[in-house]
């Protein structure tokens, strides 16, 4: 995995892009992604991105449960 700063760098300038290019646009900076119902996991970030009608519309964070 890379700089957690590029993941960073990456969601914040993914509002409004399609699910299939976020997916991609992660691969290609070696970004790992869990894809599960309505959003797409960053764990290396603890972040979610949240689509509908496959565009993302919001980011948000999340803290991993023991």
């Amino acid at each position: 995995m890379k700089n957690s700063s590029i993941a960073s760098k990456f969601t914040s300038n993914c509002l409004g892009y399609s699910r299939h290019d976020c997916v991609q646009a992660l691969l290609t900076q070696g970004i790992d992604s869990v894809d599960f119902g309505h959003w797409l996991a960053i764990p290396s970030e603890k972040l979610l991105l949240v689509f509908r009608n496959q565009h993302c519309i919001a980011i948000d964070g999340y803290q991993a449960l023991a």
